[in-house]
């Protein structure tokens, strides 16, 4: 590089900043104050009263829409469609999508990364959301399972997780997850259930598979089972379909590993958990084999 190339690059960086921040930005979260969102709490209570589905999107949901990937799901057009067609329907019963309240308020996010990515993710992809979202609909929060890690208030997440346990209190529950996830081994996040069964499908790119996962669900959980999925993008288009079909179907994402960071006091996002797929930290995809007697006894079915 040469040095005019240098200050030419630090010069746009500069600028490019500057208008992020002062123009950019704030003209976006002044159109996003349009969009109504309930807040992590609210989304909770709304679940509890109403049994309702919930397919969540965020910002890698989006970014597949967009014909990006993301570390568990590489571009799929077929899943972009049935996200786009997710998103925007209105025909399940009892169904509600989830999208990210930081998109129109970032006051509950530590300072520093967090805030900044959702600040720039906003400002930078403002005419794809715009398309995408609808000033005429209630959303949930879908960070109403990312509950400790981005937040700066530690002190509301025991009220946190309690209530979000409260969804399954005494339930028959089937948790769909990736053959990695291990959702609620190791900790008590389940323990309140009234049973606990699992159905497995790959650790990624699960949506290769997904007309399995969508029979291996029907032919193996009653529709008075309620249905827990931790199985990335798939779980947002699986919400959907199961509620069309009449389930109770909740795309939790990460909220086990959200809780164990929560357990262990975790600073960062970069923290691998042993023996779960973490997929922000780089070493976290790369885990061994799960014999715990319990957890392999829960499984059902595999389609891995």
């Amino acid at each position: 590089m040469t040095i005019m190339h240098y200050y030419e690059t630090t010069l746009y960086q500069t600028v490019r900043e500057w208008y992020f921040r002062y123009i950019g930005i704030p003209l976006a979260y002044r159109y996003n104050q349009r969009y109504d969102i309930l807040d992590s709490m609210q989304s909770i209570k709304y679940i509890i009263d109403n049994r309702c589905s919930v397919s969540r999107f965020g910002d890698g949901e989006f970014y597949v829409m967009m014909g990006l990937g993301n570390g568990f799901q590489t571009p799929d057009p077929k899943l972009a469609a049935r996200l786009m067609e997710v998103m925007s329907a209105n025909d399940a019963p009892n169904h509600m999508i989830g999208i990210p309240l930081p998109l129109k308020d970032v006051s509950m996010l530590v300072d520093g990364w967090p805030r900044f990515f959702w600040e720039h993710y906003s400002c930078r992809y403002s005419n794809f959301l715009h398309k995408q979202i609808s000033t005429g609909r209630t959303y949930l929060n879908t960070q109403f399972s990312r509950f400790y890690n981005e937040n700066w208030d530690k002190s509301k997440c025991p009220a946190h997780i309690a209530l979000i346990k409260k969804i399954w209190d005494n339930k028959d529950i089937v948790i769909v997850e990736g053959e990695k996830t291990r959702s609620g081994i190791g900790n008590d996040l389940y323990d309140n259930a009234r049973t606990i069964q699992r159905i497995l499908g790959p650790a990624t790119n699960a949506f290769e598979r997904y007309e399995e996962m969508l029979g291996a669900i029907t032919q193996n959980a009653s529709k008075d089972k309620l249905i827990l999925m931790s199985y990335g993008m798939s779980a947002t288009v699986l919400a959907y379909d199961l509620a069309k079909l009449g389930y109770w179907a909740i795309d939790l994402g990460h909220l086990d590993i959200e809780y164990e960071w929560f357990k262990i006091g975790a600073t960062n996002q970069h923290q691998a958990i042993p023996n779960k797929f973490t997929n922000e930290a780089p070493e976290g995809h790369d885990v061994g084999e799960c014999n715990d007697p319990l957890y392999l006894s829960q499984i059902i079915c595999r389609i891995c």
